[in-house]
Order: structure tokens, then sequence, then C-alpha cells
């Protein structure tokens, strides 16, 4: 019965495929390279070639029906207007540019190839304001937007007297449902490429046309593969907003090994191997063994969880979940991701970099309950109703870091402050100065309002969810140079602020000196965002060393020093290494709270 349900999903894998390319896939790609009054570039020309044909044969229709090459100020402006028109209606736009680009006074400029300024005041007519191209895609109501610049070369307008001219592009605000990728970090330079194609849009292109690579995998791929060609001096960055459901350049096709048939094949032996297991989940675990889960549903029911109202999940809807599926349970919550069940190795090994001895010894958890996660950090915006709600008086001040002194032996704060204040929040920022018993509280009162079980991680939980998957340092790989795709950590930009001038830092640029907006960086492989990085988050766990004596079954470890109890995550203020997946720190309940921790909630699920 279970078998039969799960290749009925295959069915729907196949017909996802077939609409994703039905799709209405609008695009507008620029190159320019035969410059009149600046440097010449060889490649632009030649990436706009390729990108264009690479997005025709993944269903988009292009504006002009070609690449839009060598443009000068006023094509390029009628450009961006059939742009704009031909959106209206579209799920999808996506804009390429590769050319020179600069950043003046803090905003980005596309450079026409007959620009010529010799002072400031030219910019606004000689050259394109990328919010001119971002105001048109905001305007035309598509589901996802895509905007993707390679265009991050030398400043080609040195020695003109533009004060306010740097090198590299500026960080853009990604707005609702946009992604924007930059061939390489804000403020640094991108190789031109020597083998005719730059080696983003080489990489880029390629990475398009492989099957079942949502758009974070993707770019994530991306940048993967350009760090290495360019032997880490280059390193793409990506911001966005939050972005509905799942998008694909090359939706998974039906034959592959890595597709769902694949999975379910592997699933249908396990379950001849197993005692009529319940299991409600498509995939396998991690490690490859699918434990049987603690409880179950007397079937799998085929519910659609696309586009439901925000309320509790039904008995229907919540037996049908499989892994990466998204609910929310009233305005206001958090969104929550379901987490696969499965088997993982907890803690590092003794030759991981920047490992601590209170990571070990490593032990093999079983996650045999489902469970979901918050798919984000709790926000302000989400505490505030909260605490308006349940008429909650949080129980600790908030300390402020304020940075040390250039010995650092000498650390500062303002402890005038309370969970609303922090550096320059917003709403969608993650709440801190929370302590454990005000996070506890949240998740009691977030039960009682959807009358479901809300509570924190445990730790267990909370690494294996961090993991996604993988043994290695941080869910992404080993490699510290990719952090700030993925994570805000202590980095190059915090280093420019006054609170981190004389702090330990990694050579990235996250665009964030304190904590940002939650889902800024790319998810995990689970669709978890932030779990490296940006705040600390308390979990259930009392404090204890090491791991001698510590459940294997991903419950919550309730002796030990429980005036104390674990945080995990790493912060904004803290370099890599403390923001790997096996690191591991503790706060009081009774102590001060920091605008570096936060929260995350969880979920218990029938299943």
């Amino acid at each position: 019965m279970r078998i039969r349900a799960a290749l009925a999903a295959s069915a729907i894998l196949v017909m996802t495929h077939v609409s994703a390319f039905a799709e209405k896939r609008i695009a507008l790609v620029v190159g320019n390279s035969d410059y009149v009054n600046v440097p010449k570039l060889e490649n632009p020309k030649n990436d706009a070639k390729l990108m264009a044909d690479t997005l025709r044969g993944l269903g988009f229709s292009l504006v002009g029906d070609r690449a839009q090459l060598n443009l000068d100020k006023p094509s390029f402006d009628l450009a961006v207007q059939k742009f704009g028109d031909q959106l209206q209606g579209a799920d999808v736009g996506l804009f390429y540019y590769a050319g020179h680009g600069v950043q003046i006074r803090g905003a980005n400029y596309l450079i026409p190839v007959g620009a010529n300024p010799t002072k400031e005041a030219d910019v606004d007519f000689q050259m394109l304001d990328t919010n001119f191209v971002m105001r048109q895609m905001e305007s035309s109501g598509a589901k996802l937007n895509l905007v993707i610049l390679d265009a991050c070369r030398n400043n080609p307008l040195g020695g003109r007297g533009l004060r306010s001219t740097d090198a590299g592009l500026a960080q853009m605000r990604a707005p609702e449902g946009t992604l924007i990728s930059f061939a390489t970090q804000p403020g640094n330079v991108a190789q031109d490429g020597a083998d005719g194609n730059s080696p983003y849009t080489k990489a880029l292109a390629a990475t398009m046309k492989k099957p079942g690579l949502d758009i974070f995998r993707a770019l994530n791929e991306v940048g993967l593969e350009v760090a290495k060609s360019t032997g880490s001096s280059q390193q793409p960055w990506v911001s966005a907003s939050p972005i509905r459901g799942d998008f694909y350049f090359t939706p998974p096709t039906a034959g592959s090994d890595s597709d769902l048939q694949a999975q379910l094949r592997k699933l249908e032996e396990q379950l001849k191997k197993q005692d009529e297991p319940k299991v409600a989940f498509g995939i396998p675990s991690p490690a490859g063994v699918l434990p049987k889960p603690s409880s179950g549903c007397s079937g799998v029911a085929v519910v659609s969880l696309n586009s439901r109202a925000a309320q509790p999940l039904s008995a229907g809807e919540e037996c049908s979940l499989k892994a990466k599926d998204v609910f929310k349970e009233c305005d206001g919550c958090p969104e929550m991701v379901v987490v696969p069940v499965g088997i993982f190795t907890m803690g590092s090994p003794s030759n991981e970099a920047g490992r601590d001895d209170n990571e070990g010894p490593q032990r093999q958890v079983t996650i045999g309950k489902a469970f979901a996660a918050g798919k984000f950090e709790v926000t302000l915006d989400q505490f505030a109703a909260f605490i308006k709600d349940a008429g909650y008086t949080p129980k600790i001040e908030c300390n402020v870091y304020l940075g040390s002194s250039r010995d650092r032996k000498t650390f500062n704060w303002d402890v005038t402050n309370s969970w609303r204040d922090g550096n320059k929040q917003t709403g969608s920022h993650p709440v801190t100065c929370i302590g454990w018993l005000d996070a506890k509280a949240y998740v009691e009162w977030l039960s009682r309002k959807t009358k479901m079980n809300y509570r924190l991680l445990t730790e267990s939980e909370w690494e294996y969810a961090a993991r996604a998957g993988t043994t290695s340092s941080y869910s992404f790989g080993d490699d510290k140079s990719n952090l700030c795709t993925y994570a805000n950590i202590a980095d190059q930009t915090y280093k420019r602020s006054s609170v981190g001038k004389n702090e330990d830092i990694e050579q990235c640029s996250d665009g964030y000196a304190f904590a940002a907006p939650v889902g800024k960086y790319l998810a995990n492989a689970f669709g978890l965002y932030d779990m490296h990085g940006n705040v600390r988050e308390w979990t259930e766990d009392c404090w204890n060393e090491n791991y001698d004596g510590a459940p294997t079954d991903g419950t919550a470890w309730n002796s030990g020093t429980c005036s104390n109890r674990v945080q995990r995550g790493g912060n904004w203020n803290y370099d890599g290494g403390s923001s790997r997946s096996a690191a591991r720190t503790y706060g009081l309940i009774q102590g001060s709270g920091y605008n570096f921790i936060g929260f995350r909630v969880a979920r218990t699920l029938k299943q």
C-alpha cells in the first residue's frame, strides 16, 4: 500500500517536470564588450550568447529573441522597458548582464558601450542604474525574479575624478520573491576568463542544465566550481528573500539515478527487509537506513499543501508530509520544514580544524521520530506577536556588544537594552536577547495557540538538521572560503564596523556587520536557513562537558548541569570555527541576554 502511494508520488514528479516548462519564463540577456571610451572586454558578448542559448533551451523567451549585445544607453533603456512589458503575467523573470559594472555612492551601475562620464553628474544620464531593472521586475507581479550580474571586473573609470567610484559591485537587497547573484562577493573583482567565457558564466550555464537542482543547490554548485577553477580567488555571492516553493532551471527527470524513482527503488528494497514499518517519507535517511518511526499514521494520504491557509495541519495533511515539505499553522507562526528520520554520527573527529574536546566522543544517533524544524530563526515580529497575545514579560535584560579594546583584554557592552534592541533590527531579523526561559515560554504559547506540540530542538536534532546528511565541518563541506554564502559570521564586513575592528575575522564578506534578516544566505540540503552563524540558538538539553553517557535516540539530555542549557549555531561576531556543525556552547538559564543569541522552534509530528 505504501509502495503504491510512493509510486504515485513519482507520477507527480513527472507532471512537475512537464509543468515547469509550461511556466511563462522571460529573460533579458545583455552582453557589452565593444566599449568605445573605457577598456574593451573580450568575453561578455560570448557569455551573453552562451547564456541566451542555455536559457532558450530551458524554456525562457528572450527579449529580442536573442542576446542583446553592445548596447548604448538608449538601447539599454529600451531593452529594459520591453523586458518589463513582457514580464507582465510571467511566472519567472530573469535579467542577466555581462560587461563593465561599477558602484558609485553605494549604488550599482551597468555601463553601456558608449558611456564616457567625466564627473559624477554624468552617471545618471550615461549609465544604467540596476534599481531601474529591479523596479521593472518588482512591478511585474512575477512569482520569482532572478538577477544575475557577471559585472564585477576591474573599475574601468579609475582616474576620471569620480571620487565615489569603487571596485566591484555594492551589496543589493533582494525584494520579496527575488534572488540576486553576483559573479563574486560585493566589493571584490571577478575574472573575465581566458578561454572565451568568464569562469562564472561558464559554470552557471553548465549547472543550469543539470536536472533536479533547485535554485539554491544550483548556485551553490556554481560557487564551488568557480572557487575551484579560480584557485579560490573568486567566490560568487547570493542575496535572496524568502522564496515560495522550489524552482528548477532543469526539473528532476524520470529515469536518472538522482531522481525520485531511484529513491523509491531503494525505499522498496528497505521495506521488503523491514516488518511493515509505517514510513511516510519518500527519501532515505542520510545514512541510507530508514528507522521505524515510533508512532505512525494508519496510511499515507495524498494531500496537497500548496496554497493552504495558515492553519493547524489536519490529520490527513500531517500523515502525508514528506521531507522538505513546508507548512505554517497560524498567521505569524514560524514556517516549518519537515526533517527526514535517519541515523548520523554526532560530534567531530579528532582531526577536525577548530575542534573542542566537548564535541566528543563521536557516537551514532538515531533520529527515529519525525519532526519539523523552523525554516528560519524566530523573528522579532513573531516574538512581538507572542508578547502582545500572551502578555508575557521577558525574564532577562539585553546586553548589546560594543566591541573590544585593541589588546582584546576588555569587552564593552551596553546593558540598558531589551529584546526589542539590537543593531539596526527590522521585523525580519532574528529576535535576540532571549533567555532559555523566554524561548520555552514562546513554544508553550505556540503549542496552546495551534493545539500542536511545539518545542525547542534537542541538541542531537539540531546537529542532525544542521548537517543535512553531511559528515564535513559544515553542511557545504570543509572549505571555510564558502562560509559567507551560507552564514553571517565575523567577516570582512564585520571588520569594517566599529564593533569588529579589533576582532578575529574570516576573509570573506557576507554583507552584514551585525545580525542579518533571516534567510539571506543559502539553505542547507534539508531546506533550513542560518544553521551556521547569524545568531546562536537555544536547545532543550542540559550542558555536559562531553558526550559520555549522552542519549543516542535523538531525545534531550535532561541531566548534567541543568542551570546551563546548550546553544548551537555560531553567530555574527564569532569566527567560522564556532559555526561548524559540531560546535557547541552553553548559556545560563538565569543569566543575561545577548544580542547574538536567539532560537529556532521544533514541532513533533505524528508519523
